[in-house]
Parts: structure tokens; sequence; C-alpha cells
């Protein structure tokens, strides 16, 4: 008797832990850009992102987008030494542009040769949660080529490569 007692507790115990692995498809070029290395207490104010034709060395201009959200400014945050900027609006598909991205009108960064493909990757929740999206394999940011593995659903980019562009 005390065999099957232990016997049921324990199909009781995996039953309740055993869950079904879940998929979840999504159209979303990327969820956010990461600013990783900031070593500032400035939060940026303004953002644009601006799209061009593929391998035009950014000459045809296809447009732009500045209606941004901009995380870890707070004071909670600091030792993170990061921004997180989430477009306000879903950027959908591959990504089959390049991009120019300028903070505060002081830091340019060229984003090129974009590898990217629909790929399943973990959500990053519970176990068993996937997301089959676009995901960001590697790119070029000012020439630099950088590997994007630890943040394929975004685009991570070190602050330290960033351009400072002259007023004018």
């Amino acid at each position: 008797m005390d065999t099957s007692k232990y016997f049921s507790i324990l199909l009781i115990f995996v039953f309740f832990n055993c869950k079904r692995v879940e998929y979840i498809k999504e159209d979303k070029s990327f969820y956010d850009i990461y600013l990783r290395g900031w070593k500032s207490s400035v939060c940026p104010k303004k953002i644009v992102f601006e799209k061009y034709v593929k391998n035009s060395n950014f000459k045809n201009f296809i447009g732009s987008y500045s209606d941004f959200e901009i995380g870890d400014c707070d004071s909670i945050n600091k030792e993170l030494n990061q921004r997180i900027i989430s477009p306000n609006k879903a950027f959908l598909g591959s990504i089959n542009y390049d991009i120019r991205l300028i903070i505060n009108d002081s830091l340019e960064y060229k984003i090129t040769m974009i590898d990217n493909k629909v790929d399943t990757v973990f959500s990053g929740g519970r176990q068993g949660d996937f997301i089959i999206m676009n995901n960001i394999k590697s790119f070029e940011i000012n020439g630099n080529k950088l590997d994007n593995k630890n943040a394929p659903l975004s685009i991570e980019i070190p602050t330290n490569l960033g351009l400072i562009l002259k007023k004018k």
C-alpha cells in the first residue's frame, strides 16, 4: 500500500510540473536596441533611426523614425551601465536595409552587413517557451564586425564604437 501511495504522489508531482512547450511566432524585426557600456549619467533625449538601401553607402535614404522609449536611465539601474531604446512602433520583417542611428545629435552608429533570419530562440521566460522571430546574428558598426549572440532578438551596440558628430 505504501508503494502505491508514493507512486501516486510521484505521478501527481510529475503531472503538475510538466508543461507544454509553447511557440510564439512574431514578425518583428527586433525588440530593442541595447547601448552597452554607456558610462554616462546623461540619459539620451533624442534618437533618430534612419533606414538606407542596403549597400548604398548611406546614399539612398528610405525613411527615418524617432519615437522611442528610453529605459535604464533611473538611478536604480545605473550600475547596469546601459541604455535600452525601445521603438514605440514595431519594425516588421527581416532587416533588408542599412541603419544609421544618431543619439542626441552627437553620436553616430552606421550599422551594415546585417545577418538576420527567422529562427527559434528561448523567450527568456518560463522553461519551454520559445519565440519564432527574426534573429540578428551579426552586423558591422562603423566598420567593426560584431557577433550579436547575446541578444539575437535585439540590436546590441557597444557605445564606444560610436562616431562623434561635429556641430555645424
